[in-house]
């Protein structure tokens, strides 16, 4: 356990210069020295985010972690950025020769949530040089899975894409499940967490696993693009959801 310990600990942040070490070297690998295309628009974004963060780190008192096991870190969510105090639950070295470890980790405070600008359809579509129509299609669709329905209109985090040609796989993941939902699509009652994913060999359909691997009541179904656009668009931009990750 001794030597699980020393690992974890040395690749782990426990004091606020270290957790702000952690971020810029995130901020210099995976977007100032990275060989990946950028789009320049949502590079500006990312930017724009990352020091709003850093200036709200910069200016926040982090005591040093003295207990084992607890850790800083921080997660890129689709419209912002959390700092949080995690605790580790599991840890197994792998491969000590080639330095490969695996852990769980419960995230067990919320210690910063700085958030991005929003744009409404029109300023979205403006950034993206298509047209307002062409936005609220992409939402109706399930291209833009991260806004927010804010009464008859939409916002958008600044950070998103301009949506891929095709489908882009997801994973939904939700707190409960508003009763209406429940009536619209019973085969969701029991789950809280569902993958969508788009049959290789038929494009109009799509195969719907509710349920995380291993849960023993999984369950799949399979939904035409019709049906498959209605259950997203009932989802996006509702607080029920806890998050919306797409799949590469």
């Amino acid at each position: 356990m001794q030597n699980e310990l020393k690992v974890f600990k040395e690749n782990h942040s426990f004091t606020k210069e270290e957790i702000q070490q952690e971020f810029d070297d995130f901020v210099k690998w995976n977007y100032h020295e990275t060989d990946e295309e950028i789009e320049e628009t949502h590079k500006h974004n990312m930017l724009r985010l990352f020091d709003k963060f850093k200036n709200t780190l910069d200016n926040t008192h982090l005591p040093k972690i003295m207990d084992d096991w607890w850790f800083y870190d921080f997660h890129i969510e689709n419209d912002g950025i959390k700092l949080n105090l995690n605790f580790c639950d599991e840890f197994e070295i792998e491969s000590e020769i080639n330095g490969i470890w695996g852990m769980t980790s419960t995230e067990s405070l919320t210690l910063l949530d700085v958030k991005c600008d929003y744009l409404d359809v029109k300023e979205f579509a403006k950034v993206n040089n298509v047209t307002d129509t062409t936005v609220r299609q992409w939402i109706r669709r399930g291209k833009v899975r991260t806004a927010r329905k804010v009464g008859r209109d939409w916002l958008i985090p600044s950070i998103t894409q301009k949506p891929k040609r095709g489908f882009v796989n997801v994973a939904y993941r939700w707190r409960y499940l508003p009763r209406e939902l429940e009536d619209r699509f019973p085969f969701l009652i029991g789950h809280n967490t569902m993958y969508i994913f788009q049959k290789e060999n038929d494009k109009s359909l799509y195969d719907i696993i509710l349920g995380y691997p291993g849960e023993p009541n999984r369950a799949k179904i399979i939904l035409s693009t019709t049906e498959r656009e209605s259950l997203e668009l009932a989802f996006i931009g509702n607080d029920f959801i806890d998050s919306v990750d797409e799949l590469s």
